[in-house]
């Protein structure tokens, strides 16, 4: 077989055949990987590199060399847990990166308007997000947004969420453009990363994206006499979703069972109902409109019309006047048990609000809080099932940071963050005969698969990307001074996933998703709460999207570019952002075959965090050496197979 045809049928065939046997062994535990060493101060160094390898993973969108190099060093000076908690503080102070300005500022590079009709104009959105995700600095705030985004889903599918219209709103003024309301929410949980839980569950409930994807705006109080009852939807999805779940919780996430073995639930249809009463009468911001059904302005939080705010008096016929609502009718509402303050005869909006404000104080204080929110995060952050002990430590910082604040967000991502068992994927073993490092991978209850978009950024950071416009102007982030990293949603068709467009409420995948079949030969321990294991990102990876995925990595690493089409600059012409990859060192090194073991530990270190194990670097070796190849086609195989291999799709 010549060279030219390495990734012709028989290379394809000899990949995935190592990828089968590989996937395997994905679950098993105690395979390891080797880093040798010459003597004990390179062993301290591989282990503090690897420590920040693995750290980063999970805080960023991807560990480039230099921060694990800058990383490593810190905690060679003052140990891991003081040098990573440092960082989370210094990240948090980085001023933050707005999806909404620089998506402003990317319609303007291109000479043109954000309320431009007939060009697509929502891909900014997209392009946006994904500069930010692969070259902002705020990488912990901005992984935390996207963690958020997930729990407190808004689609694109909502109401004129893509449309350019930017309505006025009186006294001269326009509304933001629609399509921008979506990175104006996004920007909103943003700030909130290092928040208070509470304000964030107040600013979501009053955001008009999420009144309208969920059908709090507009929504009027019960008319019995028109058969009219408040919208349910958003009462039902805030507790479900963003706040206590559906069944009772302990605080080390373990399921409450009544005195029959029954789970206990945390709401009822009556809870539901008596929540939709709460969210009624919110309508969007106008200067000068005073009316109910006012124009849309996605840039402001809703604010209430006590006319529409349901009074409590229309749930009760009066006896003495049928037909007519009791005017004795009780004027409180009770949620989660808790009567709320009766409403004054003569609302108004301020007592509207404040019973709004009264029943998310509820919720945000419900016990359920602690532990639901604290798995998720977890989930999104670090592994899928996270330890009884580790939600417990973390559900305790939730509800008191130690200095008697509750749901402290920073305190909260620190926790998880920090954890012990947030890198105990992973034992770091000193080895004599040769020196050496050896990871050992402790396997499936401390993992997690990386999810698509995660894997593509990681891949990306990692490559010393530089950035271009293939068919017109590259322009310079006003931020950064770099050119912009710009992808669009056209990837969503190869990795199955993409930036406000979830298929559902539910997110791209559930929390509690179990792939079909059994895990053979293996028993979940009594250390996960529910003494199952769930696989959340699973639910993404269907045959096709696997397969997808797969041709675009392979692609992606035969070209060492990743190529995309992107906005034109209003001349029609076709317009592609190319983000090259620099890999001069590697190539150097891969002219000769004796060098290959170093660039695999390269990659290794930056992808797969350490832990690809012995086997696999075999395996690779002996597919990409067997071929008579140039030097660029045994680096374009051998990241592939890196970036393919089920060591590097696992997160440990």
């Amino acid at each position: 077989m010549n060279a030219g045809s390495l990734f012709g049928l028989k290379g394809q065939l000899r990949v995935i055949a190592m990828f089968g046997l590989l996937t395997t062994f994905a679950f098993s535990s105690a395979d390891a990987g080797t880093f040798e060493a010459d003597n004990g101060r390179e062993v301290r160094a591989i282990r503090h590199q690897i420590r920040a390898s693995q750290f980063l993973s999970k805080a960023t969108f991807g560990a480039t060399q230099e921060q694990i190099d800058d990383l490593a060093e810190r905690i060679g000076q003052v140990g891991y847990r003081r040098a990573c908690g440092q960082w989370i503080d210094q990240q948090f102070r980085l001023p933050i990166s707005s999806h909404e300005e620089l998506a402003r500022e990317m319609v303007a590079a291109n000479g043109r308007e954000p309320n431009q009709a007939s060009i697509g104009i929502s891909l900014y959105r997209y392009q946006a997000w994904w500069h930010i995700a692969l070259a902002r600095e705020d990488q912990l705030r901005q992984k935390v947004a996207w963690a958020l985004s997930q729990i407190f889903v808004i689609s694109h599918t909502g109401q004129s969420f893509n449309s350019e219209i930017a309505p006025g709103i009186g006294n001269n003024e326009n509304a933001i453009p629609y399509w921008l309301g979506m990175s104006d929410y996004y920007d909103m949980l943003a700030r909130h990363a290092d928040g208070n839980y509470r304000d964030l569950l107040g600013d979501v409930t009053m955001h008009p994206c999420m009144g309208v994807y969920l059908s709090s705006w507009r929504n009027r109080k019960a008319d019995i006499s028109a058969g009219r009852w408040p919208d349910e939807n958003y009462a039902r999805e805030i507790m479900q979703l963003f706040s206590v779940g559906l069944y009772e919780l302990h605080q080390d996430g373990r399921l409450k069972l009544d005195e029959n073995g029954e789970l206990i639930p945390t709401y009822d249809n009556n809870g539901i109902t008596e929540l939709a009463r709460v969210f009624t009468g919110f309508k969007q911001f106008h200067n000068t409109d005073e009316r109910f059904h006012g124009r849309r302005n996605y840039g402001h939080p809703m604010v209430m019309h006590h006319q529409e705010h349901d009074n409590n008096y229309n749930y009760q016929e009066d006896p003495s006047n049928p037909g007519e609502p009791d005017p004795n009718a009780p004027r409180s509402k009770t949620i989660f048990g808790v009567t709320l303050q009766p409403l004054p005869s003569n609302l108004t909006n301020a007592a509207a609000m404040r019973e709004v404000n009264e029943a998310l104080d509820v919720i945000a204080n419900h016990p359920n809080v602690g532990p639901f929110i604290s798995r998720l995060l977890i989930q999104r952050m670090v592994k899928s099932n996270p330890s009884r002990a580790y939600m417990r430590r973390v559900t305790r910082v939730f509800r008191d940071n130690g200095s008697g604040q509750r749901g402290d967000m920073q305190a909260v991502i620190k926790a998880i963050l920090l954890d012990p068992e947030a890198v105990r994927g992973q034992r770091l073993v000193r080895r004599r005969d040769p020196l050496r490092v050896e990871v050992v991978t402790r396997g499936t209850e401390h993992s997690r698969l990386k999810e698509p978009m995660q894997r593509v950024t990681s891949w990306i950071r990692a490559m010393r990307p530089t950035a271009e416009i293939r068919g017109g102007t590259t322009h310079l982030d006003s931020v950064t001074g770099q050119p912009y990293m710009m992808l669009t949603q056209q990837i969503e068709g190869d990795i199955g996933q993409m930036p406000y467009r979830s298929p559902s409420v539910f997110n791209y995948y559930l929390p509690d998703y179990q792939p079909p079949g059994d895990i053979i030969g293996y028993v979940p321990s009594r250390r996960i709460p529910r003494e199952a294991l769930f696989a959340p990102e699973f639910q993404v990876m269907t045959a096709l999207t696997a397969n997808r995925l797969i041709n675009r990595f392979a692609i992606f690493g035969r070209n060492l570019y990743v190529d995309y089409r992107t906005r034109d600059e209003g001349n029609g012409e076709r317009r592609w952002c190319r983000i090259s990859f620099n890999l001069d060192e590697e190539l150097d090194l891969a002219s000769d075959v004796e060098n290959l073991p170093e660039i695999l530990q390269r990659f290794d270190l930056l992808l797969c965090n350490g832990s690809l194990s012995e086997q696999t670097k075999a395996n690779i070796l002996e597919a990409v050496t067997s071929e008579n190849a140039s030097a660029r086609q045994r680096l374009n195989a051998l990241l592939t197979a890196v970036v393919l291999s089920p060591d590097c799709a696992i997160e440990q």
